[in-house]
C-alpha cells in the first residue's frame, strides 16, 4: 500500500443494529474506506482522515439475511481504533486482506455451514461481533442481532424452539450463563457453534461451557485489533492440558515469543500500519512481525495467554497475572460480584496488589479474605502490599476490558485524600502498633503476620515476651496468623498466671548456658561436646519454619539476609570495641572469617561459632535463591530437606577427604552444615510418621557421629524434646527467664570470655559460677541494649499506613 499523508474515508455513526452492519457491507462491496465514529461531532476531528461525508444509518434490530462474499483486496478497509485500556486508543488501517482473510480462517476452523443461525451476543460496533456478521453472511447463513443485546432468557427460548444453533459470546456473558445453568437447560444441546473472543477464560470456565454446550464446535481465539483471530483453540476437541492455552495459529498466521516473553504475530490478518495526524506509520518489522505488549509462552505449538506486560505486578520478586488472580478470587466468592485487579506502588515489595469490587464495601471483608487465600494458593504472602476498593461501577472500556490505570489511580486519590491514623510515634495500644514497634521500619496491616513480615527464631523470642507482656498467653502457631487474628485473641483472652513454653526455645537456653558454663568451668555438660552442634541444628529449624515458607511464597531470600545483617553487625562492633580496648588489630575478626585460621595465630578475639553460622546461613541464602530448589521445597518439603541434608553430609565428607579441618578444630560451615539441614528435616516433621522418621534419621547420625558418648544422649535426648514435646506450660515468670536467655544467646556468647577475664582480674582467681551467672546477666543486657540501638538509630521507624 502507497504511503499517504492523509486518508479519504466515510465516516459511521456507530449503532447497534441491522442498518448498521448493511451500511458496512455497502461500503465495502464499494471499496469505500469508512471509519467508525460515536456521532458526527467526532466525524471532522480525526487526525489524518479526510471525511467526505457521515452517514448514520438508524436503529434496528432482527435478522440479516443477505449474503456477502469474502473480500481479499489489499486495499483500505476501515480505520478501526484499539479499545485503550490505558486510555489512548489508536487508530489502525485495516486492510480488506486483513478483513477477508480473518473471516476465511473463522469459517473454517468452525466448520461454518449455510444452515448456521446465530444469536450475536456482542454488538456489531465491536470489531468481534461485526466479524461474526461477515462469517455468517459469506457462508450464507443467518445472523439474529437482539433488540435488547444479550438476553440468556431470550437465547434460551431460541435454542429451544430451534431458531438459532450458534452463539457469539465474549466470557462476561458466558459467565451469566455459568452462574444459573438451569437458564440454558436442555436446550444447550441444540447449540452447533459457539465462538468465544476477547478476554482470557479459565480451564474450568471452558468445561462448563463444553458440559452446557455438549454437541456444539465451541471455538476460542485469541486476538487484537491489529492482529484479529491469531490463534485458535477448538474447545470442544482440547485435551486438559491444551485448555488453558488460547489455541496455535492456523494457515500462513505465525506466533513467536520475543526475548522477554513479549507475544509476536506475524500473517496476513496483521495490519500493517496505524494512522494518526503525521500519516501512517508502520506496525511491524522488517520481517512482518507485529510486536505486542502481551505476556505468554508456547507449549507444543500452543499459545498460553500470561497477562499483559503493563499489568504484571511484580510484588516482593512474585509475578502475579491479573486476569489469573482475579479468576482465583472470583471461584472463592457467590456468582455477580465483579472484581478487578490492579497493581499500585509498594514501598516494600514495588508492586502492591489492588482488589477493586464493584458495589458496596459490606464485601470488601470477604473480597479480602478471597484474595489473601487465592495468593496464598498461588505461593504469595502480599500482607500490607494488598488493599481493597469498593467502588459503585468498574471502569470499563467499550468492550468490556476493565481499565486497570483508572483503578490505580483511584486508589491513589483516596490515599491522598484519606490521611493515615497509626499511633503516635513509639506508642503501643494494640497489636498493630505492637508489630510496628517490633518490625521498624516496615508497613504493619492488619493482615501481616509474624512470618510475612520476616521473622525468624530470636525475633519470635523477643516478640513473644512482648505480646504475652501486654496481651496475655500467645495460641499455638501463632507466627501463621494475622494481626486481626492476633487482636481478636488479645481481646479474648485472660491474664493467665501461666505460659506455653516451646520447647525449642528450653533447649536454645539450656545448650547456650552448656556452652558457657564449659567455657567458664562451672560445669562440664559433656566431656564430648555438642551443644554448639544443636544450636546450629536450631538455627536450621529455625529457617525452615520461620523464613522458608516466606521465601517460597516471595521468591527472594531477604529475610535470611536480613537474619544475617542482625547477627554480623553487633558481632562486627564487639570485634571493634575489643581490637580497640586490646590494641590487638587484626582483619579476619572484622571480615568474620577467622574460623579459617589456625586459632593458635590469632592473636585476639576469635567469634568462630557466630562466623561459620553466619557463612551457613548465606551458603543458605544462596542454595534458596534458586527457583528449581524453592518450588522443589514447595512440592516435596520433607523429601526436599532429608536430600538437603544428604547433599550436606556428603559435601562434608568430600570436602574433608582434600581440606581436613583438624588444624582449626573443623570450625567450617560444611563441617556444620549437616546438623543446619538435620534442623529443617526436623521442621518438616509434622505429624506422628513424619516424626518418627526424622527420629530415627536423627538417631542413626547422632549415634554415628559421637557413638555412645554423653554428647549423643545430650543432642538425641534435644531432639526428642523438640519433636515429641513441643511445648510446655510453666508459671509466667519461668518462661519470662528461659526465653530471656534464648533470646540473648548470641550476645552470651559474644561476651561472656570477657565476663571470665573481668572476674579473674577482679577478685584475682577464678569464680566459675559467678562468671556463668554474670554472663547471662550481660548477655541479656546487651541484647537489650542492642535492640534498643537498632530501633532508634539503625531502622528508622516510617509511620505506618493504614490497610484498605
Amino acid at each position: 500500500m502507497d504511503a499517504v499523508e492523509t486518508l479519504e474515508a466515510t465516516a459511521v455513526i456507530r449503532r447497534n443494529s441491522i442498518a448498521f452492519v448493511e451500511q458496512m457491507f455497502a461500503l465495502y462491496a464499494a471499496r469505500r474506506p469508512l471509519v467508525l465514529v460515536p456521532d458526527a461531532a467526532r466525524a471532522s476531528d480525526l487526525p489524518g482522515i479526510r471525511i467526505d461525508r457521515c452517514i448514520d444509518p438508524g436503529e434496528g434490530a432482527g435478522w440479516l439475511t443477505a449474503q456477502h462474499p469474502v473480500i481479499l483486496d489489499d486495499l483500505p478497509a476501515q480505520v478501526s481504533y484499539t479499545s485503550g485500556t490505558e486510555g489512548l486508543p489508536k487508530g489502525i488501517l485495516l486492510t480488506y486482506r486483513n478483513l477477508g482473510y480473518t473471516t476465511e480462517r473463522i469459517i473454517d476452523v468452525m466448520q461454518m455451514t449455510s444452515e448456521i443461525r446465530e444469536y450475536v451476543g456482542v454488538p456489531a460496533t465491536f470489531s468481534f461481533g461485526m466479524a461474526r456478521y461477515r462469517a455468517v453472511s459469506a457462508v450464507g447463513g443467518r445472523a439474529y442481532m437482539p433488540p435488547r443485546g444479550f438476553d440468556p432468557m431470550e437465547l434460551a427460548r431460541m435454542l429451544a424452539a430451534g431458531e438459532v444453533n450458534a452463539l457469539s459470546a465474549v466470557p462476561t456473558l458466558l459467565r451469566i450463563l455459568l452462574a444459573d445453568p438451569a437458564i440454558i437447560g436442555n436446550a444447550g444441546k441444540a447449540l452447533r457453534w459457539l465462538e468465544i473472543g476477547s478476554q482470557a477464560m479459565t480451564a474450568d470456565e471452558k468445561r462448563q461451557v463444553r458440559a452446557m454446550f455438549p454437541k456444539a464446535r465451541i471455538v476460542q481465539h485469541y486476538g487484537l485489533t491489529e492482529a484479529s483471530r491469531s490463534t485458535f483453540l477448538v474447545i470442544s476437541e482440547a485435551t486438559d492440558a491444551q485448555l488453558d492455552s488460547v489455541g496455535r495459529p492456523v494457515g500462513q498466521g505465525e506466533v513467536a515469543l520475543s526475548a522477554d516473553g513479549r507475544i509476536r504475530i506475524r500473517g496476513p490478518q496483521v495490519a500493517r500500519s496505524r494512522i494518526d495526524a503525521d500519516g501512517l506509520h508502520d506496525l511491524t518489522d522488517a520481517e512482518g512481525w507485529l510486536q505486542t505488549n502481551d505476556l505468554g509462552h508456547l507449549q507444543d505449538g500452543y499459545l498460553f495467554f500470561d497477562g499483559r506486560a503493563d499489568d504484571l505486578i511484580n510484588c516482593g520478586g512474585q509475578k502475579v497475572v491479573p486476569d489469573q488472580l482475579e479468576d482465583r478470587i472470583r471461584a472463592r466468592l457467590k456468582p455477580g460480584l465483579q472484581i478487578a485487579v490492579a497493581k499500585v506502588p509498594d514501598a516494600q515489595r514495588g508492586d502492591g496488589i489492588l482488589v477493586a469490587l464493584a458495589g458496596t464495601s459490606d464485601q470488601s471483608a470477604r473480597v479480602k479474605e478471597a484474595a489473601t487465600a487465592a495468593l496464598a494458593e498461588m505461593g504469595i504472602a502480599a500482607g500490607s502490599a494488598l488493599h481493597v476498593m469498593a467502588l459503585d461501577a468498574l471502569p470499563i472500556t467499550g468492550t468490556g476490558k476493565v481499565q486497570r490505570r483508572v483503578l490505580a489511580e483511584q486508589f491513589a486519590l483516596r490515599k491522598v485524600t484519606s490521611p493515615p491514623t497509626a499511633p503516635a510515634r513509639g506508642e503501643i495500644t494494640d497489636v498493630r502498633s505492637l508489630f510496628a514497634h517490633e518490625f521498624p521500619g516496615q508497613d504493619v496491616s492488619r493482615d501481616d503476620s509474624f512470618d510475612s513480615l520476616g521473622g525468624d527464631s530470636l525475633h519470635y523470642i523477643q516478640f513473644t515476651l512482648a505480646f504475652e507482656s501486654r496481651f496475655g498467653p500467645l495460641p499455638d502457631d501463632w507466627e501463621k496468623l494475622t494481626v486481626a487474628q492476633l487482636q481478636t485473641h488479645a481481646e479474648g483472652g485472660s491474664k493467665s498466671a501461666w505460659r506455653r513454653l516451646e520447647t525449642v526455645t528450653l533447649t536454645r537456653a539450656f545448650f547456650i548456658i552448656c556452652i558457657v558454663a564449659l567455657h567458664t568451668e562451672a560445669f562440664v555438660y559433656s566431656p564430648n561436646w555438642g551443644a554448639a552442634y544443636f544450636l546450629v541444628m536450631l538455627a536450621g529449624y529455625s529457617v525452615a519454619r520461620f523464613q522458608l515458607p516466606e521465601i517460597l511464597r516471595s521468591g527472594t531470600t531477604r529475610t535470611l539476609w536480613g537474619t544475617i545483617r542482625s547477627v554480623a553487625i553487633p558481632t562486627i562492633l564487639m570485634g571493634v570495641f575489643l581490637e580497640l580496648v586490646t590494641r590487638r588489630f587484626e582483619l579476619p575478626e572484622l571480615l568474620l572469617v577467622s574460623n579459617y585460621f589456625d586459632p593458635d595465630t590469632i592473636r585476639g578475639y576469635t567469634f568462630y561459632f557466630v562466623e561459620f553460622y553466619i557463612q551457613i546461613l548465606i551458603l543458605a541464602a544462596l542454595f534458596f535463591s534458586f527457583a528449581p530448589v524453592r518450588r522443589a521445597f514447595a512440592a516435596r518439603p520433607m523429601l526436599s530437606a532429608v536430600a538437603f541434608f544428604a547433599f550436606t553430609a556428603a559435601l562434608d565428607y568430600v570436602i574433608e577427604l582434600k581440606w581436613t579441618g583438624d588444624y582449626n578444630y573443623d570450625r567450617t560451615p560444611w563441617h556444620y552444615g549437616w546438623c543446619f539441614a538435620l534442623g529443617m528435616v526436623l521442621a518438616q516433621a509434622r505429624d506422628l510418621p513424619s516424626r518418627l522418621f526424622a527420629f530415627a534419621l536423627s538417631l542413626v547420625t547422632i549415634f554415628a557421629y559421637w557413638n555412645f558418648t554423653s554428647a549423643a544422649y545430650y543432642v538425641a535426648g534435644g531432639v526428642a524434646v523438640v519433636l515429641f514435646l513441643r511445648t510446655l506450660i510453666v508459671p509466667a515468670p519461668v518462661k519470662v527467664l528461659i526465653a530471656e536467655i534464648a533470646g540473648a544467646s548470641m550476645f552470651m556468647y559474644l561476651t561472656h570470655y570477657q565476663m571470665i577475664s573481668l572476674v579473674d582480674k577482679i577478685f584475682g582467681e577464678h569464680r566459675p559460677w559467678l562468671a556463668l551467672i554474670l554472663s547471662i546477666l550481660t548477655g541479656i543486657i546487651g541484647a537489650h541494649l542492642y535492640t534498643w540501638a537498632e530501633r532508634t538509630f539503625l531502622k528508622p521507624r516510617r509511620a505506618a499506613v493504614p490497610a484498605e
